[in-house]
């Protein structure tokens, strides 16, 4: 729901092409790219096309485009009629943002039965898709974009710790509330949603209680932390909370605990590719993920390289995917080197 007077689907007579990215109103504003040198464009006087050169332009601090970015993906939620709530960074109250600075990326979570309609709308409005859900992460959770003038955002189709079903979804959807973004009413979770949102992904990157003061904080928060508590089983986080309170031994028959333990605090690939293969729960998908492997993730290498990568690259790439694997079985024996 847009905010009344905002027009933010009031497109003119433009749509929602790769020039307004799906914003409508709101990106014809004078906004420029994060980083824009001196440019040419052509304007109308009287009748003929002429030029103008040099025009000046200013650099966008990131927090601002990140905000438009939130923007624009509500603006084409609303208009695709589909359901999502903005997660992470600027989206959350600074108390459960992972950085001060608000992140570098607008992150969505989008209803899984909707995610397919999401992602075409979003491909066609001037997104470029930089990694796939089942190669971005051991969690297969988001696909990246890029756009030229708003930079990266992620649209997830479940937060990693918690069931990729709708009926997670639909607990937090019941719970939202509505943050402005850019002059966008967008829906968030509410304080309970944010802070287990917060612990999740913390707990992914290896904190605990014994290392986060917030997430101590928040344990010992009889309010919220009791808000939380009830919340974990509603949405399928019982392991990903678990590793938060550093007690993933209390989850251990847990087919995704394997893969909590890889992720938080091995660091081992192999072990997080076995971990990958147990956590799945269907054969099929056991299979896929064997038989994918050894494969080389060509997306994130193009990422990393800056460019789309050669065959010979690809090549390389293989055989010393292969070496690191072999390194790492080696120093994984009885008796090996750590």
């Amino acid at each position: 729901m847009l905010l009344e007077g905002e027009g933010a689907g009031e497109t003119g007579e433009t749509g929602p092409d790769d020039d307004d990215f799906g914003l409508g109103g709101h990106a014809r504003q004078g906004m420029r790219p994060a980083s824009s040198s001196p440019v040419e464009i052509e304007h109308h006087r009287g009748g003929t096309m002429g030029r103008v050169q040099d025009v000046p332009t200013a650099e966008v601090p990131m927090e601002v485009r990140i905000e438009f970015a939130h923007a624009a993906l509500q603006h084409l939620a609303d208009q695709e009629g589909v359901d999502l709530v903005h997660i992470k960074g600027i989206a959350f109250e600074p108390r459960w943002r992972s950085r001060a600075s608000g992140g570098s990326d607008a992150d969505v979570l989008v209803r899984p039965s909707q995610v397919e309609r999401f992602v075409s709308a979003v491909e066609a409005t001037g997104w470029r898709r930089r990694s796939r859900f089942r190669t971005g992460s051991p969690f297969g959770h988001a696909q990246t974009y890029w756009h030229d003038h708003l930079g990266y955002a992620d649209v997830h189709r479940f937060f990693p710790g918690t069931r990729p079903d709708e009926t997670a979804f639909d607990v937090l959807w019941a719970r939202r509330q509505r943050r402005e973004l850019a002059a966008v009413a967008c829906p968030v979770p509410d304080e309970a949603g944010q802070a287990l949102i917060f612990a999740l992904n913390e707990a992914r990157n290896g904190a605990t209680v014994r290392t986060q003061p917030r997430l101590a904080e928040l344990v010992d928060d009889p309010r919220l932390g009791g808000e939380v508590v009830a919340l974990v089983p509603q949405v399928g986080a019982e392991v990903g909370w678990a590793a938060a309170l550093d007690e993933l031994d209390r989850v251990r028959g847990h087919r995704e605990h394997d893969l909590w333990h890889a992720v938080a605090r091995d660091g081992s690939r192999v072990a997080e590719w076995r971990a990958r293969v147990k956590a799945q729960p269907t054969v099929l998908g056991k299979v896929g993920l064997v038989v994918r492997a050894p494969m080389v993730n060509t997306e994130h290498l193009a990422n990393t390289r800056g460019h789309e990568p050669t065959a010979w690259e690809v090549a390389v790439e293989f055989l010393d995917r292969g070496r690191r694997a072999g390194l790492e079985l080696w120093r994984a024996r009885p008796g090996g080197a750590r």
